[in-house]
């Protein structure tokens, strides 16, 4: 009897072992499965943290996108950067948008990888502890229901007509006949244009005054590019340009003084709306030799002839993409290959 008895005490210590063994292996199992959960809840939940953020980027710019074609001249409350926020369920979320146009080099030369006509906008999202970045170079391009008012005149100003003796500017057609109607002065405003659409599609930019003594700048002075858009120039100062040069473009000059002199020839219009000083014609040319070919529209200075023969013809396609880049409203287009996410 105590022989069986003791084989059936070894029984049951064998099958207490397996037991605590197999609680063990289970535990085990559900310790890591749990561990598991948590990890893949984490990941999940990061994951969604990271989407939320990407979102609210991609928010923040078509936020941007519109605005600028609502307006060019936005730029948000803190130029150059916007901020915005939305709720997310009961989160708030934030988007920062940075802006960024072509670097000037001081001579008009932009960056080549945001040329004139082009904003850089660089969105960034964030949702709770996570950040993302998105960014897309945009295209600006006139919007062609929306042109500017500029009639078919070869000179237009608020201010006078003089000259030296009995001189005067003439003005000539598009077909190159003198004709005393292309000339409108004493007018009493100027032609509606939008300045800061001019200013976003700027090709040169120059911050002070724009001379025939700026060096760096052969690619300037030359002739239209072939099948493309005029160059279009932003002189921050004054134009003074003399000796015998040919300069091309639709020319938004904020100065107060616009000065032609020698045998400089300008093919486009220039625009001077603040010039209070007499914009200067250079004459002493042949007749038929017009110093301006487009036009000249000009401030209460009114224009001066200096000698005879300061003519300027009317062009009807300079002035047609003057009023077509001076509209009121752009369209805004990204630029395929340059979206981002960082």
């Amino acid at each position: 009897m105590n022989k069986i008895l003791l084989v059936k005490n070894n029984k049951e210590g064998s099958a207490l072992i397996i037991c605590l063994l197999s609680l063990a292996v289970i535990s085990a199992i559900g310790i890591s499965t749990l561990s598991v959960s948590t990890t893949n809840q984490t990941i999940v939940g990061n994951y969604k943290k990271q989407s939320q953020a990407f979102y609210v980027a991609e928010a923040g710019l078509h936020f941007a996108a519109a605005s600028i074609k609502k307006n060019i001249a936005w730029r948000g409350a803190t130029n150059p950067t916007s901020t915005g926020n939305m709720i997310i369920r009961g989160v708030t979320a934030t988007y920062t948008v940075q802006m960024y146009d072509g670097t000037d080099d001081g001579q008009g030369t932009y960056n080549t990888q945001i040329p004139g006509g082009h904003i850089k906008l660089v969105s960034t999202g964030v949702f709770s502890d996570s950040t993302q970045t998105v960014e897309s170079i945009v295209k600006l391009t006139p919007d062609p229901g929306f042109n500017a008012n500029s009639p078919y005149a070869a000179v237009i100003t608020t201010g006078g007509n003089t000259g030296s003796g009995s001189h005067v500017v003439n003005g000539y057609n598009n077909d190159g006949n003198q004709d005393p109607n292309m000339v409108l002065i004493n007018q009493p405003s100027l032609p509606t244009v939008n300045q800061d659409a001019l200013k976003a599609f700027a090709d040169f930019v120059f911050p002070g005054n724009l001379t025939d003594e700026i060096d760096g700048v052969s690619s300037f002075w030359k002739d239209h590019p072939v099948d493309t858009k005029p160059y279009i120039i932003n002189v921050k100062g004054n134009l003074d340009i003399g000796g015998n040069k040919d300069l091309y473009g639709i020319i938004f000059v904020e100065g107060t003084t616009v000065t032609l002199s020698g045998a400089v020839r300008i093919h486009g219009v220039i625009y001077a709306p603040n010039a209070t000083v007499q914009t200067t014609i250079n004459g002493g040319g042949s007749p038929g030799d017009q110093p301006v070919m487009g036009q000249v529209i000009c401030g209460t200075g009114g224009v001066n002839a200096a000698g005879n023969h300061a003519d300027v013809q009317l062009v009807k396609d300079y002035v047609d993409a003057f009023n077509n880049y001076g509209g009121a409203v752009v369209n805004v287009s990204p630029v395929a290959g340059s979206w981002r996410q960082y």
